[in-house]
C-alpha cells in the first residue's frame, strides 16, 4: 500500500487544533488565535481546580469556539455591507457597554464604499435594529457553534460552553442575556481567555490586563480575574502562548491531547468542517457535500476503492476549508469580482494547504485537496501545476468541483443547465480539464444543483 494512504494513529487534539485555524479565519482572527486562547484557558482553568474531563471538555471546547461563526458571515455582511472579517476582528475588541465605542464601530463599518448620506442612513438603521440584530448574530453562531460540537462527539459541556460564550457576568451579553454563575463555569474561562488573546496581540500584555480588570464584574467573572492576574508576570508562560501554544497544548497531561480519533470520528470531523464551509455563503449551501458526491461517482467509475477512495472522499469535504478567509463582500457580490477580488479567490487554495498540512498523516489529502483549481494547461491556481503534475485523483475533484459550481446559482448568474454546463466542459475537454471524468459525468446524468436561497433585504 502507498506509505501516503496508510491509516495513521492521530490524537484528536492534533486534529482539532490544526482545523481550528480555519475557524480562526472565519472569525476574522490571525492563525493560532484559538490555540492561544485554549492555553489561557487551560491555565485559569487548572488554577481554578477544574476536573479532568472539565479541562478536556474546555479544552475542545475552546479550540471549537467559532465552528459557528461561518453561519453568520452572510448576516454581518448583509447588516454592514462590509467586509464582514474585518467586522468581526474590529468587534472583539470593542466594549458595547460604552456607547460610543459602538458608535464608532458602527460608523467604521457601515457601507465604507457608500456616500456619507447612504453611510449614515446605515448607521441610524443599525442604531435602531442593533439590539435586535446582535441578538440574531449571537444566537445562530451560538446554536450552530454548539451543533458542530456534537457533531464532532465533543460532548455536551463542550456544546454549553460554545452556546453560552459571549454571555456576561452582568447579563449584558447573548444570546440568552444569562447573568453571574448562571452562564457555564467553562463558558465563563473561554470568554475571558479568548478576550486575554486578542488584547494581547493587538495592543500588548498590559492592556490584556488592564482590559480584564476594567471589565471584572461585567464581562467577567470577578474571580477568574483575579486567578488571571496571578500569572500576568509568568514570563514563560505567556511567551508559550505567543510562540508555541500547539506544541505546548498537544503536550498537555490530559486526556483530551492524547485521545486518538477513530477512522469514523476522522470521518465525523471532514463532515462537520464541509458544512462549516459552506455555511459561509448561501450560494455556497452544500457545495462540499456535493462535490465529494460527484467525486466519488467518478472515482468508483475509475476501479477506485479502499483507503484510496476514504481519502479522496476526505479531500473532497475539505477542498474549500481555505475559502473561509475570503470575505462575504466578494463571495456574495452581485456583480463579477474585479481583479483584486479574483486574486483573493485564487489564494483560497493556497490557505486549504495551509490549514490541511498542520495534520500529521494528511499529506495526500492535503495534495489532492488544494490541488482542485489546478489544470491540465498549466493555468490553474495557486500552485500552476500542469498536466503532469496532476494524478487521476486531483483531476477527479477538480471536475467535480467545476461540475458543481457551473450548476449552482452566483451572486452574478443563475445556476446553468446540464446542457450549458457540459458544453463549458466540452471547451476544455482535454485541455484544462481531463476528458475521461467529464465522460463519467456525462454518463450518469447527474442533476442541477438547487438554487442557492435568496438574501434578505437589508
Amino acid at each position: 500500500m502507498d506509505e501516503s494512504l496508510k491509516p495513521t494513529a492521530l490524537s484528536l487534539a492534533e486534529i482539532l487544533s490544526s482545523l481550528s485555524y480555519a475557524l480562526d479565519l472565519t472569525g476574522g482572527q490571525p492563525m493560532g488565535h484559538a490555540q492561544r486562547s485554549c492555553l489561557i484557558g487551560m491555565r485559569i482553568g487548572s488554577m481554578y481546580g477544574l476536573s479532568e474531563g472539565e479541562l478536556t471538555s474546555l479544552y475542545y471546547a475552546i479550540l471549537m469556539k467559532d465552528a459557528g461563526c461561518s453561519s453568520n458571515a452572510a448576516r454581518m455582511y448583509e447588516i454592514f455591507g462590509s467586509d464582514d472579517l474585518k467586522a468581526k476582528c474590529d468587534s472583539a475588541v470593542v466594549d458595547w457597554s460604552n456607547i460610543f465605542e459602538a458608535a464608532r464601530y458602527a460608523a467604521a463599518h457601515a457601507l465604507p464604499s457608500g456616500s456619507l448620506c447612504t453611510r449614515a442612513a446605515r448607521v441610524l438603521k443599525i442604531g435602531v435594529q442593533g439590539s435586535r440584530q446582535n441578538q440574531e448574530i449571537q444566537e445562530s453562531r451560538c446554536n450552530r457553534g454548539a451543533q458542530i460540537a456534537m457533531m464532532l462527539g465533543l460532548g455536551k459541556s463542550a456544546a454549553d460552553c460554545i452556546r453560552s460564550l459571549p454571555e456576561r457576568w452582568n447579563g449584558s451579553g447573548a444570546p440568552l442575556g444569562l447573568r453571574g454563575e448562571a452562564i457555564p463555569l467553562l463558558s465563563r474561562i473561554a470568554s475571558l481567555a479568548q478576550t486575554m488573546d486578542v488584547f494581547d496581540r493587538t495592543f500588548g500584555l498590559d492592556a490584556a490586563y488592564d482590559m480584564a480588570t476594567k471589565r471584572s464584574g461585567r464581562w467577567f467573572d470577578p474571580d477568574l480575574v483575579r486567578i488571571t492576574l496571578r500569572f500576568r508576570h509568568h514570563a514563560r508562560f505567556w511567551n508559550e502562548v505567543r510562540t508555541s501554544a500547539r506544541e505546548t497544548l498537544l503536550d498537555l497531561d490530559i486526556r483530551g491531547a492524547i485521545e486518538v480519533a477513530t477512522e469514523t470520528r476522522i470521518d465525523s470531523i471532514c463532515d462537520a468542517f464541509a458544512q462549516i464551509v459552506d455555511a459561509k455563503s448561501p450560494f455556497t449551501g452544500q457545495h462540499s457535500s456535493r462535490v465529494c458526491d460527484y467525486t466519488i461517482q467518478i472515482a468508483r467509475e475509475f476501479g477506485i476503492s479502499g483507503a484510496r477512495l476514504t481519502t479522496l472522499r476526505r479531500s473532497a469535504l475539505l477542498h474549500d476549508v481555505g475559502k473561509l478567509a475570503v470575505p462575504n463582500t466578494i463571495l456574495d457580490k452581485p456583480g463579477k469580482p474585479d481583479e483584486e477580488e479574483w486574486n483573493c479567490i485564487r489564494r483560497h487554495p493556497f490557505h486549504t494547504q495551509q490549514i490541511l498540512q498542520q495534520i500529521p498523516g494528511f499529506k495526500r489529502i492535503t495534495e489532492i485537496a488544494s490541488a482542485h483549481h489546478e489544470r491540465l494547461d498549466g493555468r490553474g491556481y495557486f500552485q500552476g501545476l500542469s498536466g503532469d503534475q496532476l494524478d487521476l485523483d486531483m483531476r477527479i475533484l477538480a471536475v467535480a468541483d467545476v461540475y458543481d459550481a457551473l450548476s449552482a446559482d452566483r451572486p452574478y448568474r443563475g445556476a446553468m443547465t446540464p446542457e450549458e454546463v457540459f458544453a463549458i466542459l466540452d471547451k476544455d475537454r482535454g485541455v484544462a480539464l481531463d476528458a475521461d471524468c467529464i465522460d463519467v459525468l456525462r454518463k450518469y446524468g447527474l442533476p442541477s444543483a438547487p438554487a442557492a436561497p435568496l438574501l434578505r433585504a437589508a
